[in-house]
């Protein structure tokens, strides 16, 4: 409700923001054109609480967008955006540099959680061209797919590049597993199309995650309003994890996941997955590791530990515990499973497996947190109505 009401009271303070911006357009446009040091000017999105992969300076009639390191493994890779809405007053020395014309107003996503981030900002419908239909939660979304007002571009590597020609979108959102991404960069910048790297999905730190909305606020010039819903998001994200660390409860012991074929790729002890289960008051099996990615383990390393799970979350697309012994009969030897306690993030899914943990759970964290605290901690008769995103699996 407190994120509806900001985006209210934004729309209002927009009003009064417009008048000043009219006032003082002729000095902005002035200095931008007389500046030949490009000096920061006001207050910088650069001290971020949490998140690491992005750095937004702001200079007299432009802001810079930095992405740093926006695929796994990557060191010293980075890529500077020029975003300003008068790109014909820029200086010649910024032409180099890919510039976007800000607000943009039709763009494409390759990831649901792009979605999640604009639908928090009202923007969902400027989405023009989406990465896979069926995986789609959003309904402003959905309806648009279905009126062909927006079109599915398929899977990388092999996009539907023709579509993306056809809807000349005014930006496309990428993000890339490694540096192959570049290669598709590239094409699009051939074709006269702007593109940027997203990497919100390599953040540590759940609140790392969400602070990526202010990223995207700066393309629709709605810094103002995304600032304001992280900062809600931050502060019930502290208020819920200081409350339950002061109640000085016992930490029941988390499995994460389920096996794919014969491995197990469990989250490392210093992953996003791993900080959530840590702040909501349990203890991760594997919080010992070093890793901040996924590690790759065989059945019987993960048996071991597993025997000692009171808590059993995020076991994949599993719709009830006959699923999971489906996988392996060795599975209701667990504690978790024979005391009815695997849940899985899945409470939220639409009828073509949209899934809105994989959308609004990106800007959402708090929520997230929410519902952990509320599986670890809270009576079985309590919890089912608690729960926002995740479910008890039967």
């Amino acid at each position: 409700m407190g994120v509806q009401i900001i985006r209210l009271v934004y729309w209002c303070q927009k009003k009064i923001e417009l008048t000043i911006i009219i006032l003082f357009c002729g000095f902005l446009v002035l200095s931008a054109s007389c500046s030949s040091s490009e000096k920061r000017i006001g207050n910088s999105q650069n001290e971020h609480s949490y998140a690491k992969g992005f750095d937004i300076s702001d200079f007299p009639g432009y802001r810079q967008v930095e992405v740093k390191n926006p695929w796994q493994k990557s060191h010293g890779n980075s890529f500077t955006y020029i975003l300003s809405s008068h790109p014909e007053l820029l200086s010649d020395s910024l032409h180099s540099k890919t510039i976007i014309k800000t607000p943009v107003n039709k763009v494409v996503v390759f990831s649901t959680t792009h979605i999640g981030f604009l639908a928090a900002l009202g923007m969902s419908s400027s989405i023009v061209g989406v990465s896979g239909k069926d995986f789609i939660n959003d309904s402003i979304v959905r309806s648009s797919l279905e009126n062909k007002n927006c079109l599915d571009i398929g899977f990388a590597p092999n996009i539907d590049f023709e579509s993306i020609l056809l809807l000349q979108p005014d930006l496309v959102f990428l993000y890339g597993l490694d540096p192959s991404v570049t290669s598709l960069v590239s094409r699009l910048e051939e074709a006269g199309i702007k593109s940027v790297l997203v990497s919100e999905f390599l953040e540590e730190h759940p609140l790392g995650k969400a602070e990526w909305i202010r990223f995207f606020s700066a393309f629709f010039e709605m810094e103002t309003l995304g600032d304001s819903i992280y900062s809600e998001v931050e502060r019930n994200y502290q208020a819920r994890k200081t409350e339950i660390s002061e109640m000085n409860l016992l930490k029941p012991s988390v499995l994460v996941g389920l096996p794919w074929k014969d491995t197990w790729f469990m989250a490392g002890g210093k992953s996003f997955a791993a900080k959530f289960i840590e702040d909501a008051g349990g203890q991760y099996l594997w919080s010992n590791n070093e890793n901040t990615d996924y590690i790759p383990l065989d059945l019987e390393s993960v048996f071991q530990k597993a025997i000692h799970a009171d808590i059993w979350i995020n076991t994949g697309t599993a719709e009830n515990c006959d699923e999971i012994l489906a996988v392996d009969q060795r599975f209701q030897h667990v504690p978790a499973f024979q005391n009815g306690k695997v849940f899985n993030n899945n409470l939220r899914v639409n009828a073509t497996g949209g899934n809105d943990f994989w959308e609004s759970g990106a800007v959402r964290p708090d929520l997230v947190l929410s519902d952990m605290i509320c599986i670890f901690h809270s009576p079985a008769g309590e919890r089912e109505m608690k729960l926002y995103y995740y479910r008890n699996l039967k």
